[in-house]
C-alpha cells in the first residue's frame, strides 16, 4: 500500500487482495480515495461489491459532424441550438473573425500557446500539456489546423488546435482556450461551430471534444461536462480511440476535501460484468448532500444518475 499526492488528491493505491479484504484494515486512513489500477475484468464485478467505482481513467467525447451545421444544430436540444445561435451573434458583435491555418504554422502555434498558458494559470488544477508537445505537433503540422478567433485589431481572443485523423475519420480537438473571461462561453461555442465545419470540409464523418479524466470536479470542472453533454457529444472510454490515453482503475472515495461539491464520476455500467470493452455510462454524483436532485445530471447516453454521499 502506498499514498500518492495527484495534483492535490491523496490516493491511497491498494493490492486486489487488500481491497477485497473483509477486515479492510485500510478504510480508516485519512486520504481522499482508495485505488486499484488497471483492475482485470474478472474482478470488477467483486470490487464493484465491495464499493469500488469501476471507471475508465480518461472520456474521450465524439459525435457525427453529420452533413451541414443545419443538420447538426437540428440534434441537438432547443436550448443547446439557442446557445449556439447567441454565441455567433456575441462573436459578430464583437467584429471578431476566424484565421484558419492548415497545415499549422509555427508562429500560429507559438501565439495559441501563449494564450493557453494563460488560460491554463488561471484554473484551480489546471495542467498544461500542449507546451510539451509543441514540437510534436509541429512535426505533423499537415494533420493539424488551427483557428484562431482575432479581434478588429487582430488581438488574439481564442483559438483551438486540431488533429486530422482520416484513418478514423476524426476530427480531433485537442486544446482550446479565450481570453474573455465575459465572453468567454459564446467564443468558444462560435469557435467550435468554425471547427465542426473544417471537420465537414475534409471529409471527416465525426468530432471528438477531446479527453478528460472521468472525474469532473477536480483537474477539470463539473461545467465541462455540461458543456459538452449540450453540444450533442458522448463520452466513450479514451482508450477505445487512443490505445495510450490510459486504463481503466477501480476507486472508492473518502473525501471530497480536494473536490468539488458536487463532483460528477463517470462510471462503467454493470455490462463490465459480461461485456469485454464496456461503454455504457452511468453518472455518480459526489456530494455532501444526499438529497441532491439527480435530474439535472440524466443524458441520453447514461443507463442512471446515482447520488453517492461522501463526507467533505
Amino acid at each position: 500500500m502506498r499514498i500518492v499526492d495527484e495534483y492535490g488528491l491523496d490516493i491511497a493505491c491498494l493490492t486486489l487482495d487488500e481491497a477485497l479484504s473483509e477486515r479492510q484494515e485500510w478504510s480508516g486512513l485519512d486520504v481522499d480515495l482508495f485505488r486499484v489500477e488497471d483492475p482485470r475484468p474478472a474482478d470488477q464485478a467483486r470490487l464493484a461489491a465491495a464499493g469500488f467505482a469501476i471507471r475508465p481513467a480518461f472520456v474521450s467525447w465524439l459525435a457525427p459532424l453529420r452533413d451541414s451545421e443545419p443538420a447538426f444544430l437540428a440534434g441537438l436540444r432547443r436550448s443547446a441550438r439557442r446557445n449556439l445561435v447567441q454565441a455567433r451573434r456575441v462573436a459578430t458583435d464583437l467584429g471578431t473573425r476566424v484565421v484558419v491555418e492548415h497545415p499549422l504554422t509555427e508562429p500560429g502555434l507559438e501565439g495559441f500557446l501563449d494564450l493557453y498558458e494563460k488560460r491554463v494559470a488561471q484554473m484551480r488544477n489546471g495542467v498544461n500539456l500542449a507546451r510539451g508537445e509543441q514540437q510534436s505537433m509541429l512535426a505533423q503540422r499537415d494533420s493539424y489546423a488551427g483557428l484562431f478567433l482575432r479581434g478588429p485589431d487582430g488581438t488574439l481572443l481564442g483559438g483551438c488546435l486540431c488533429w486530422a485523423r482520416p484513418d478514423r475519420s476524426l476530427f480531433q480537438l485537442r486544446y482550446a482556450a479565450t481570453a474573455a473571461a465575459d465572453a468567454r462561453g459564446a467564443l468558444t461555442r462560435a469557435l467550435y461551430l468554425d471547427a465542426f465545419q473544417l471537420g465537414r470540409d475534409l471529409g471527416l464523418r465525426r468530432m471528438s471534444l477531446g479527453s478528460d479524466t472521468s472525474l469532473y470536479g477536480y483537474v477539470v470542472q463539473p461545467g465541462l461536462y455540461e458543456f459538452k453533454k449540450q453540444l450533442g457529444f458522448t463520452p466513450v472510454p479514451a482508450q477505445t480511440i487512443d490505445a495510450d490515453l490510459g486504463t481503466d482503475t477501480a476507486d472508492r472515495f473518502h473525501s471530497l476535501r480536494a473536490l468539488t461539491d458536487p463532483a460528477l464520476l463517470l462510471t462503467y455500467d454493470s455490462t463490465y460484468a459480461t461485456t469485454p470493452h464496456p461503454t455504457s455510462f452511468t453518472l455518480r454524483v459526489l456530494t455532501t448532500h444526499p438529497d441532491l436532485d439527480p435530474r439535472p445530471y440524466t443524458a441520453d447516453f447514461l443507463t442512471a444518475v446515482t447520488i453517492t454521499p461522501v463526507v467533505r
